[in-house]
């Protein structure tokens, strides 16, 4: 079948500009650059593409699954987070879609082990939009409105990720595992950083860190933290500013127990911001492996992080290695051969 005669309804989104919207964004993006045709109309396309696999599992979309089947339709799903954790759902996948797309390597091994179609291709980050940028930290400040004078001579540890369940605002998101980071924080110096908190849903963290006197700043509109209220649509930030926080940052910590990215993975990588995290999906794939991390080898983090303090340039080579590595896996010509190989064997 030819590209012009492959018609392809895409769903599956968030409604807040967040995560899954941007990756249904990205892979509208590389569909359209193969020549293949975006369909609303689910009756008249070929393919179903799918862009957060657990829409299959809600009743709502249930009946995809068989008119899939029914029609000859082939239906293809991203693995967003890690299935690993829930390996009920392979039976499922097995039955209903015809390829899985991982974005690890953990993943894409682990669904090829059990018998599913699988091609591994990472999230899309644009690295037009995430990238170093020549500023001082004092211009960032002025750009974003900081008083400058809060993150003077510290050491900025950033965290721009959601941590808090949207149903209850009060307990964590297990899957972030935001107490690890309080932990590693309490064994830090508290005179030598601050953490630089952004993005929507920080509720659990922010009063953790007012409960340990742990020194921190929230970047956005805290008045709905401190009643409690969802801020999905107020404290969701553009790529730019995320952008900027980053570049003001000077590490990035990741604590996840289970996840399909992270994307800050990414992210720091492409915008030279050392990151350390857990060996968490994606992050063995992406990052040097000085910067990883057991969940019971904190101490180990604790020296590495007081070494950066002390000889920043020595983790130089670290930065540049995640920073080469990402930009190869963002080339825009080998994401775009790597979907249309996706659809041609579906």
């Amino acid at each position: 079948m030819g590209s012009s005669k492959i018609k392809i309804f895409v769903f599956g989104k968030d409604k807040t500009n967040w995560s899954i919207d941007k990756d249904r964004k990205a892979v509208v993006f590389f569909l359209r650059e193969n020549g293949f045709i975006i369909t609303s109309n689910v009756f008249e396309a070929t393919h179903i593409f799918c862009v957060w696999y657990d829409l299959l599992f809600n009743f709502k979309y249930r009946w995809l699954n068989y008119f899939k089947n029914i029609f000859n339709k082939k239906l293809i799903t991203v693995i967003t987070n890690d299935i690993t954790f829930t390996p009920d759902k392979v039976n499922f996948l097995k039955k209903f879609v015809d390829i899985c797309i991982a974005p690890s390597e953990k993943i894409f091994n682990f669904l090829r082990e059990r018998g599913i179609k699988a091609y591994k291709i990472p999230f899309f980050i644009d690295p037009q939009l995430f990238k170093p940028l020549k500023l001082s930290k004092q211009k960032i400040c002025e750009k974003l409105g900081i008083d400058y004078k809060k993150i003077e001579n510290k050491l900025v540890i950033g965290s721009f990720q959601r941590d808090s369940l949207g149903k209850n605002l009060k307990k964590p998101k297990w899957q972030k595992n935001p107490d690890l980071l309080i932990s590693i924080l309490e064994k830090l110096p508290r005179e030598v950083y601050i953490l630089l908190l952004a993005g929507p849903r920080r509720h659990y963290i922010v009063n953790r860190c007012e409960e340990k006197k742990i020194p921190y700043m929230f970047y956005g509109n805290d008045a709905y933290i401190k009643r409690w209220e969802d801020d999905i649509y107020i404290n969701n930030l553009s790529p730019s500013i995320i952008n900027l926080l980053y570049n003001l940052s000077d590490v990035y910590i990741v604590t996840s127990k289970s996840e399909g990215g992270p994307k800050q993975v990414l992210e720091s990588s492409l915008t030279k911001t050392l990151i350390f995290s857990t060996k968490v999906s994606l992050a063995p794939d992406i990052l040097h492996p000085y910067l990883l991390f057991e969940e019971n080898e904190v101490q180990l983090l604790i020296e590495k992080i007081k070494k950066f303090f002390d000889l920043p340039a020595s983790f130089d080579k670290y930065i540049e290695f995640n920073f080469q590595k990402t930009q190869n896996e963002m080339k825009l010509e080998t994401l775009k051969e790597k979907y249309k190989r996706v659809i041609l064997d579906a």
